[in-house]
């Protein structure tokens, strides 16, 4: 796969992801490539605001423009997964970039195109308003079912806020919103057998750092990671290479050393 059809076939999950139906095992993945990617994080936006209104009533009608790009990066989406064979076979482990497919898939698109279609066909406001009702009930049947626990939800929330601070280090972004600090990984290198990433925090005005949780990476280098931690008594944030279990000080040169202003 070229790196054109690869960055294409992520933007199609974004739509997933803003549809709410993406599987949960697949939201890291797509929630780090947002937070990374400013042209990804402005698809997703937009798009969300189309997903928003399969749940309004006729009083705030559906964006025919915004909603028929949802639909046209669904339908995509099942396009190339039946044409790959993959609609049918048997889900192997996690691999980038092909991460959705099946019915969830096909009932995501199938409430896309037809709240699309009612949009553009029907002109009574008695319909639209119907059929507008029918989608979001299957919307956030199809919603619930991949709804995760509130901690991982406020997560993803903030890592994709607009008020959230955002803070460009090597391997991808540190994200600060309100008392909460995250780091969004994207393309971390792999570790040598028994070590892991360490995260590391100094209080404002001081130089001293203290750890804090380790964590992997997946296999494509991705990793998203909150930090235990007050964000608004924290000055700098780091991260370095240390034997599993952790370390009490860094015995790596840091992967990055981030001032949080």
């Amino acid at each position: 796969m070229t790196d054109e059809s690869m960055r294409e076939a992520m933007l199609e999950s974004v739509a997933l992801y803003a549809l709410g139906v993406l599987p949960r095992e697949e939201t890291a993945l797509v929630a780090a490539f947002i937070a990374n990617d400013d042209e990804a994080r402005r698809e997703y936006d937009e798009l969300r605001a189309a997903a928003t209104a399969l749940a309004h009533t006729a009083d705030e009608p559906v964006d025919s423009a915004r909603s028929a790009r949802l639909k046209e990066r669904l339908m995509a989406r099942v396009r190339a997964d039946a044409a790959s064979g993959r609609m049918t076979a048997a889900r192997g482990s996690a691999a980038y970039p092909a991460w959705m497919w099946g019915t969830g898939l096909a009932a995501a698109a199938a409430v896309v195109f037809s709240v699309v279609t009612v949009a553009q066909d029907v002109n009574t406001r008695g319909e639209l308003a119907a059929a507008q009702r029918r989608a979001a009930t299957l919307a956030v049947e199809l919603a619930e079912s991949q709804r995760s626990g509130a901690a991982e939800n406020r997560t993803l929330t903030d890592l994709l806020a607009p008020d959230a601070r955002r803070y460009a280090v090597a391997p991808g972004t540190v994200i600060v919103r309100r008392d909460r600090v995250y780091f969004a990984f994207s393309k971390l290198g792999a570790l040598p057998k028994g070590r892991v990433y360490q995260a590391w925090t100094a209080p404002r005005g001081s130089t001293t750092m203290a750890p804090s949780v380790t964590f992997t990476p997946n296999s494509d280098g991705v990793a998203i990671v909150a930090l235990p931690v007050d964000a608004t008594r924290v000055g700098t944030v780091a991260v370095s290479v240390e034997p599993e279990g952790g370390s009490k000080a860094p015995t790596t040169t840091p992967t990055f050393v981030r001032p949080l202003s």
